[in-house]
């Protein structure tokens, strides 16, 4: 997945292919590094560009790491989308977009590792990967599967829970136990009726 938005990019203009490389760059750094140790220059070198085409695309290194935590944030919750047209149940909905969210931040590790580091100071970032999460949440309540009283501690309460799922697997590798744990935690913290 190195050069994942460069791939998507190759047919469009070349400003938009730089932009992409940057991108690409900006993910492989930062992942390794984090975000305060990353240097533009760094991300200038390794997309193959001068440090001022870098400046004719983003302001400074905030600006390319909120871009790229947003870009990371579509690609995770396009599968989501996807299954949230599929499925009809909101207890299956969320089960699902839940698994899919974890495997796919776990199975992409830098995409994992940039999306923790941004959940911590990224309040659009959370409001568009838990939009999901609210309306499953919700019409879960209304068809009573949930017997919980909706409030955003509620919600904050299963995004540590996910949040805490991509972590240990990054540390510790892939495990669909902990995946599973995470949900049925989840299920019990909305007091899940079956």
């Amino acid at each position: 997945m190195n050069d994942y938005f460069q791939s998507k990019a190759s047919l469009q203009s070349k400003k938009d292919r730089t932009r992409a490389a940057i991108i690409d760059s900006a993910i492989n750094i930062i992942a390794k590094k984090g975000f305060q140790k990353s240097s533009i220059q760094e991300m200038a070198k390794n997309a193959g560009i001068a440090n001022g085409t870098f400046y004719n695309h983003y302001k400074d290194r905030k600006s390319i790491f909120e871009d790229v935590a947003n870009l990371i944030a579509v690609e995770l919750v396009k599968v989501i989308e996807e299954d949230e047209v599929k499925t009809k149940k909101p207890v299956q909905k969320l089960i699902n977009s839940t698994k899919q969210f974890i495997q796919r931040s776990v199975q992409v590790p830098e995409w994992g590792t940039i999306f923790l580091e941004a959940a911590d100071f990224s309040v659009k970032l959370e409001k568009d990967i838990s939009r999901y999460l609210i309306k499953d949440i919700k019409s879960g309540i209304k068809e009573k599967s949930f017997l919980v009283k909706f409030d955003n501690f509620l919600v904050k309460q299963i995004m540590i829970l996910v949040l805490h799922s991509i972590s240990h697997q990054l540390e510790n590798g892939i495990d669909k136990k902990i995946t599973d744990k995470t949900i049925n935690t989840i299920l019990r913290i909305l007091n899940y009726k079956q």
